[in-house]
């Protein structure tokens, strides 16, 4: 049972999406000046080339390499949509400026897993930020991931892997 517990929450991390500690910017404070305002963006994910519309697509905006597709608690924000096309947008709003990651994972038979076969291959879908995929020494770093947002809105473009 340990090592089925271990298995799965590397799998489900691997499944969620990335995200550095947010970098503050504050303006220096006068008797008569307040905090300048943090600046904030947006984070526009498009997922491409899903195979099929089943199930659902999971969504990890990670701020920090703490918990990276291993603990989904760990995510700074977390988003789930069906499906209707080949293709699924989600906006993250109101996220300061900063370093991020972000993973997906196409959860097909929607059982909140993802699923492998017996040789620990996952069998559902899953992309995460700059394309980077897991190999033989385990799951991508949240370095080899990271983006950093600081403007207004950035768009990522991310293509489902099977």
């Amino acid at each position: 049972m340990g090592s089925d517990l271990k298995a799965r929450i590397a799998i489900e991390g691997m499944l969620l999406v990335l995200l550095l500690v947010p970098v503050t910017v504050l303006g220096e404070i006068g008797e008569t000046e307040s905090a300048t305002e943090e600046q904030i963006g947006t984070i526009v994910v498009t997922i491409e080339a899903l195979r099929n519309c089943d199930g659902n697509i999971r969504v990890a905006l990670w701020a920090s390499e703490e918990g990276f597709l291993r603990d989904p608690d760990s995510a700074f924000r977390i988003a789930m949509s069906v499906i209707e096309g080949e293709s699924i947008q989600f906006v993250f709003a109101d996220i300061p400026f900063g370093e991020y990651a972000v993973s997906a994972l196409h959860d097909e038979n929607g059982d909140g897993n993802q699923n492998r076969n017996l040789f620990g291959k996952p069998t559902e879908g899953y992309c995460i930020s700059n394309g980077v995929r897991g190999g033989m020494s385990g799951p991508p770093g949240f370095d080899d991931a990271s983006i950093i947002l600081e403007t207004e809105e950035l768009t990522l473009p991310m293509e489902m892997g099977y």
